[in-house]
């Protein structure tokens, strides 16, 4: 009997062996943000651009919930949920749940990816649906910065020199055919990219490349499958769609240098070109941006400027505005992206900064009380876009197909828009913060170019509400 109940115990701890090697780790993050908003001429427009009066107030919120499942230091899997953005009252056809009764089916896969590292080796593997950015040390990248399908590669050299590639495949727009067209062999976009980024002392170099081969059967969609209209996405130039044969490419560097602490000087300078058998759908061009801070005791003074160039006079010969994928580009909070809140309303001037020029100053981290600070900001920017393409069939608002999808505004040299923000942030709990945001853009739009003088200032006072956990 002792020795049934030995080898019972025995066989118990081996089972017990088996089960913690094969057992995992399980941690869960995420963030809801509330956003409470008054908005107002937000199209530019006194009204909606339907002529009626706007809805001023709104409300809405989201949750992102990330779920690593590590079985080693070596492999992990995430995945990462997103509920909304929810707006409250709403239902219809987008089903968002924000109305009376709720039920609404907005849960989102953002993000599902492993993460492993090459046996005996220091290269890791990241694959999967993830979230890709290129470098942009000032205000974010003005090219891509977005979750993608995509195979990423990591090596550490040493201390002072990485390396990352990856291969990323945004659309595959007919892979099964299941809509019958037979346009199955050129209609994906593909992105092979490198990044190298290089620490030295007081100061980080990072050089990166890109290249895109596009199918002329590609269409740019959005998420959620809505048609974008590609000369206001980025790729083409205005009125012409991708040609044959399409290829495109990117190069850049970003420039960080801290050795003159408190003095910080930041810099990004990027070309891209988008080139096809069509020389009139061709596309390229530049963009530089930099910024200057120096961190005081109770605030950070800081000045910053960019220069994108634009579409010339004539529209036979493509665009000369830089091509992008889908950038998260901005020095402000209103009129762009990068900073501010995290469901904020934003973008209503550029969503890349390209065909622009700008320069702005700003005071940031404000403190006076603990836990409270408060940032204001001033940017004076003008369209270097040749007044002429708006003859050629240039939009004030380029939009998606269906007229849904706000891309900023396309300036030109004679247009020019003046941008303040005041935002403050205050930290409640060490988990919750609360950030208030005030913005006012005033829009001047030549009447001649543009044959409308119906242009109204943009306002914005928002609350909100972010809970980390």
């Amino acid at each position: 009997m002792k020795r049934i109940v030995t080898l019972m115990l025995a066989a118990m701890l081996v089972l017990g062996s088996v089960a913690g090697a094969s057992a995992a780790d399980i941690k869960v993050k995420g963030q809801w943000d509330f956003a409470f908003q008054w908005l107002d001429n937000t199209d530019f427009q006194d009204g909606d651009q339907d002529g009626n009066s706007e809805d001023d107030f709104g409300a809405l919120q989201r949750l992102r919930t990330q779920i690593d499942i590590i079985a080693s230091e070596n492999l992990r899997g995430v995945v990462f949920f997103e509920m909304g953005d929810t707006f409250w009252g709403r239902a219809g056809s987008t089903d968002q749940g924000g109305a009376l009764g709720a039920d609404g089916r907005t849960v989102e896969v953002k993000r599902s990816y492993i993460d492993w590292t090459v046996p005996n080796t220091d290269l890791m593997v990241r694959m999967g649906i993830q979230g890709l950015a290129l470098p942009g040390a000032v205000a974010g990248s003005p090219v891509l910065d977005d979750d993608v399908a995509a195979l990423t590669l990591s090596y550490k050299f040493n201390d002072m020199v990485s390396l990352t590639g990856f291969w990323a495949r945004p659309y595959d727009t007919n892979a099964d055919d299941s809509a019958g067209t037979g346009n199955t062999k050129h209609d994906e976009l593909d992105l092979f990219g490198a990044i190298l980024p290089v620490s030295l002392d007081g100061a980080k170099i990072t050089p990166w490349a890109m290249f895109g081969s596009i199918g002329e059967d590609v269409s740019l969609a959005t998420g959620n499958g809505a048609s974008r209209n590609q000369a206001g996405y980025g790729l083409t130039s205005i009125g012409y769609g991708l040609a044959e044969e399409t290829t495109a490419w990117w190069g850049g560097a970003s420039f960080e240098v801290s050795m003159f602490s408190p003095l910080s000087v930041k810099l990004d300078a990027m070309y891209g070109s988008v080139d096809g058998d069509d020389e009139e759908s061709d596309r390229s061009g530049w963009l530089v941006i930099g910024a200057v801070d120096y961190k005081m005791d109770m605030m950070t003074p800081g000045i910053f400027a960019w220069y994108a160039s634009g579409d010339d006079d004539d529209d036979t010969n493509g665009s000369e505005r830089m091509p992008y994928i889908s950038p998260d580009f901005g020095p402000t909070s209103f009129g762009m992206d990068k900073v501010g809140a995290p469901i904020a309303a934003d973008s209503m001037l550029s969503v890349s900064g390209t065909g622009l020029w700008g320069v702005g100053v700003q005071l940031a981290n404000i403190t006076f009380v603990e836990n409270l600070k408060h940032t204001l900001r001033v940017a004076y920017m003008e369209g270097t876009n040749d007044e002429d393409m708006v003859g050629a069939g240039a939009a004030l608002r380029p939009t998606d197909a269906a007229g849904a999808a706000w891309n900023g505004l396309y300036l030109t040299d004679k247009d020019s828009a003046i941008e303040v923000n005041f935002d403050h942030f205050y930290k409640i709990y060490d988990n919750l913060d609360l950030i208030v945001e005030m913005g006012y853009i005033k829009l001047d739009v030549d009447e001649d170019t543009w044959n409308n003088d119906d242009f109204s200032d943009a306002w914005k006072l928002g609350f909100n509400l972010k809970y980390s956990f």
